[in-house]
């Protein structure tokens, strides 16, 4: 009998008389000692800047007019993602394939920031939109958002439509009743106690939130880097997306209450609630194309969270489900596959 399997039996068979624990303690100790690869290497300008948050510019090989693409990456992550290594760069397959691209990089914010709210974030966004516009001469932008990003871009969308062209959400929580372990997990929060307005909400509290979401992926991880430790080339990989896991960023007090008490607990979205600037969020009020993307191994933002979506705006919607996770849709193999070339046909077949 194999102890190991006894002992983590969720990993199951196949370890041979090799405990799982030896493994787990080498993958360990790979993570604590090797260096973390370079990340965000796609050449970039910054076209515009408030505070903490950039407005990067990726232009296309050739001509740099046409309609812009607007990427909005979440606030509580590094907005390299988007822009993780080469070959596996939502920003690189984009830009290469024509398409004027943005990225808003919120940045890190500090104590001054921490009263900036969904009204405040919106300003933020509205510029970036505007000089992303500006920047090559169009009038309108293709609008991307990723996880909680997609939830702002969506409620940009309905609130300032004049400037968008197209709305794309990725894995974006919008039926926040479908919201998955996360949802159950702030369901009950008391959200003036967990998010003071006047602070920041550092990371040290949000991830042990975020890591008991899959309270086995830590022994699955070491096993992971463990195995890839014997070829360079997967470990670079592996471990570029680790130093994007650990490099998060601490999030607005008065963001994260609003977020938390209008969409998880009041969901706000579909039961049209969430007034902001004293204007209440209807997503009919989009009638722009809108592709709507969710991901089938999705913990974070389950499909049933994401897809309703595409049923509640007003223009032409599409629902893809994607059969990946939420991190792997952008910087896994699907993403140079499926991903990037259903982006590149979306925005194409948006009428100029």
């Amino acid at each position: 009998m194999n102890p190991g399997a006894a002992a983590f039996p969720e990993f199951g068979a196949g370890f041979g008389s090799e405990l799982p624990l030896a493994r787990i303690q080498r993958g360990m100790a790979v993570l604590a000692t090797a260096p973390r690869p370079p990340v965000g290497l796609t050449p970039n300008v910054v076209v515009h800047a408030q505070g903490r948050v950039k407005l990067r510019y990726y232009a296309p090989p050739g001509a740099t007019r046409g309609t812009p693409v607007v990427l909005v990456p979440s606030l509580i992550n590094k907005a390299y993602i988007l822009d993780l290594e080469p070959g596996r760069s939502l920003v690189q397959a984009l830009a290469e394939r024509g398409h004027p691209t943005f990225v808003v990089d919120w940045g890190t914010p500090e104590p001054e920031n921490a009263s900036e709210d969904m009204a405040a974030t919106l300003g933020i966004l509205r510029r970036c939109v505007d000089r992303a516009c500006r920047h090559v001469g169009a009038r309108q932008a293709h609008l991307f958002g990723y996880c909680m990003g997609g939830t702002v871009a969506a409620i940009y969308a309905a609130l300032h439509p004049e400037r968008v062209k197209s709305l794309t959400t990725l894995a974006a929580p919008i039926l926040f009743a479908e919201g998955g372990r996360f949802g159950s997990f702030v369901q009950a929060v008391d959200v003036g106690a967990a998010f003071p307005v006047d602070e920041l909400i550092p990371v040290e509290r949000m991830k042990p939130a975020f890591q008991l979401l899959d309270p086995m992926g830590n022994l699955s991880k070491y096993l992971g880097i463990e195995a890839a430790s014997h070829d360079p080339r997967q470990l670079a990989r592996v471990l570029v997306r680790e130093r994007w896991l650990e490099e998060n960023v601490p999030l607005p007090g008065a963001f994260a209450a609003e977020f938390v008490r209008e969409g998880y607990q009041k969901d706000g979205l579909v039961n049209e609630s969430w007034t902001i600037g004293g204007r209440v969020v209807r997503l009919g009020d989009i009638r722009v194309p809108t592709l709507v993307v969710s991901c089938a191994k999705d913990f974070i933002t389950p499909v049933a969270a994401a897809a309703p979506l595409a049923e509640r705006v007003s223009g032409p919607a599409r629902h893809v489900c994607l059969d990946v996770g939420h991190i792997g849709v952008v910087v896994g193999g699907e993403g140079p596959k499926r991903f990037y070339p259903l982006l590149d046909e979306f925005f194409r077949s948006v009428a100029p």
